[in-house]
């Protein structure tokens, strides 16, 4: 049994490309909560930010703070933590993995899950808000009812603002950009400068929920072949292929613009 301050938990799952180790608590009031825990990062911005969402599908806050770990009675070490509502469900894209590439007869349960995704994207977005880490573990996918929780707002930004870290697998070229740009910069005056060269606005999470549908209904990483996703599986309608280029424009201007306008989208997939 492990214990960090007042919570108790008998296993936890580390999860590659995750910061932190997760724990599922016992019930704390009539919901089941989760818990994020490492020794070197604070969990105190992002429960700050979800202060500010009210949302089904991003995570309700519970508590945060530094606090000792012990396993079986036995001090282990200290750690940050942040005890969050816990999503049951599955990482969309290992899901497919494990389903198989989709069929035709998958195409509109893939689509379903995608307007799932939408959801609360169109909510951070009407809020000012960019989830800016988007990327299959932070999509965690109920398959008996179809939705998808949003998790993991650790480096959510407003609009416009400097990026907090960047996930490169999954990130857009204007964070890559921006990512680039901050390397060199050592003050205030860098940062202003940056910030007037490349802007962060909700079509960041857009171009990579394109990479995750494009890996999705391909079975391939975007990054690894030029082919359209069509071409790699012929059972995506054709709708639904110019929906992902569209989505991974490298241009911002020229990308599908709101998370309202891919809804519609998508709704027009046949």
């Amino acid at each position: 049994m492990y214990k960090l301050g007042k919570y108790q938990f008998e296993s936890f799952k580390y999860r590659p490309g995750h910061r932190a180790n997760y724990a599922v608590l016992a019930e704390l009031g009539d919901s089941e909560w989760g818990m994020k825990y490492s020794p070197t990062y604070s969990y105190e911005s992002e429960y700050t930010v979800l202060k500010k969402f009210s949302h089904p599908q991003i995570p309700k806050r519970y508590d945060f703070g530094w606090t000792e770990l012990f396993e079986n009675n036995k001090l282990v070490l200290n750690e940050h933590f942040i005890v969050l509502q816990n999503f049951e469900g599955e990482d969309l894209v290992e899901y497919y993995k494990q389903k198989g590439v989709p069929d035709s007869h998958e195409m509109k349960n893939v689509i379903k899950y995608i307007l799932s995704v939408v959801e609360p994207l169109q909510y951070l977005h009407k809020k000012g808000y960019v989830h800016a880490d988007v990327k299959p573990g932070h999509l965690i996918l109920n398959p008996s009812t179809g939705i998808i929780g949003l998790i993991d707002l650790e480096l959510t930004i407003k609009t416009g603002e400097l990026i907090k870290g960047v996930t490169i697998e999954y990130a857009s070229p204007e964070q890559k950009q921006m990512n680039n740009l901050l390397k060199n910069v050592t003050d205030a005056r860098g940062e202003k400068a940056v910030l007037k060269q490349v802007k962060i606005d909700g079509r960041t999470d857009l171009y990579t929920i394109g990479l995750i549908l494009y890996e999705v209904l391909t079975g391939k990483v975007r990054a690894e072949t030029a082919q359209q996703p069509i071409e790699i599986n012929n059972a995506i309608p054709q709708k639904l292929n110019e929906i992902i280029l569209g989505l991974l424009e490298e241009d911002p201007s020229n990308r599908i613009p709101s998370a309202e306008k891919l809804k519609d989208e998508l709704a027009s997939v046949v």
